[in-house]
């Protein structure tokens, strides 16, 4: 059953990857499949992990160390986000939550802008200056944390929603908690990229029964998948305003890896199709900023 219209009609897509530790804690047959009424890309049968087994898959080893490059790129994304989420709440921001808050980088930027900053995680991975007093940390899934109505003037959800099997009940909740007049941010992977595009041509040429779109039991976990259209139908249902939606990329990523690693030589080989994909509009991640009137 689609996790957000409730609907059973669906294509199946394909097989979705499995990893070696992952593989212990599965005990069902999965297929990605994608929902024909609102265009969401999920996992049939639901899956059906308990807390212990999430939290394996999210262990300590979940979070790489990051290289030069790639915490100079997190700390320019973050601060273009948080100056954008105040540009649209006319910089009326008190209450700050993050959602899937992580080491807990986007937590000391928004407490050094003077704002009372909460964050919420199902794991604690975050780093010691994040662990200060000031800073409240909620060790919970959003729905079991039961925060207060109409109380954050701004929600930062960055790559979350693309984790939790619930997303739709995830973003009734957040607009229950959000103030009126504040505002939401989310950024989730595009599955309708041209490198996804390209990666399931490629499995079907070679007669594989397998989908680039999701990766469910492999790292990062991705179990939901959006598109533009899915986005729009979701915030339409939900009569949240869009203020803004992007697709981007980031074109350098291979700088993120280290210096002739597996994974730079990789990242590097697909720079041509991250270009291609910006000028075909098809690149591989989606932002929202989103009001609540």
């Amino acid at each position: 059953m689609c996790p957000v219209c409730k609907e059973n009609n669906f294509n199946i897509i394909g097989l979705p990857a499995i990893g070696a530790k992952e593989a212990k804690i599965i005990n069902q047959d999965y297929r990605v499949v994608q929902c024909n009424k609102c265009f969401i890309y999920y996992i049939n049968p639901g899956i059906n992990f308990n807390k212990e087994e999430w939290e394996y898959l999210y262990g300590d080893d979940y979070f790489p160390p990051l290289t030069k490059w790639h915490k100079k790129r997190r700390e320019k994304d973050r601060n273009y986000r948080l100056n954008t989420i105040e540009k649209y709440s006319k910089g009326s921001i008190k209450n700050f939550l993050d959602i899937g808050c992580g080491e807990g980088f986007c937590l000391i930027e928004a407490e050094s802008r003077g704002w009372n900053a909460y964050g919420i995680d199902i794991t604690d991975n975050r780093i010691p200056l994040a662990k200060k007093e000031s800073i409240k940390f909620i060790n919970s899934d959003l729905i079991n944390a039961h925060l207060p109505d109409n109380f954050f003037d701004a929600v930062y959800v960055d790559s979350v929603l693309e984790h939790v099997i619930n997303p739709y009940e995830y973003l009734i909740e957040i607009k229950r908690i959000l103030k009126k007049g504040g505002i939401l941010y989310f950024a989730v992977p595009n599955e309708d990229s041209l490198l996804n595009d390209i990666k399931n041509a490629v499995y079907k040429l070679s007669g594989k029964d397998k989908s680039a779109r999701l990766k469910p039991f492999k790292t990062p976990y991705h179990i939901i998948g959006y598109n533009k259209h899915s986005i729009k139908l979701i915030l339409q249902k939900l009569d949240l305003k869009i203020c803004r939606l992007r697709n981007f990329s980031a074109r350098l990523e291979f700088l993120k890896a280290r210096f002739l690693s597996r994974e730079y030589l990789l990242l590097l080989s697909i720079l041509p199709i991250n270009i291609l994909s910006f000028l075909v509009r098809k690149e591989v991640y989606l932002e929202t900023f989103v009001k609540k009137d």
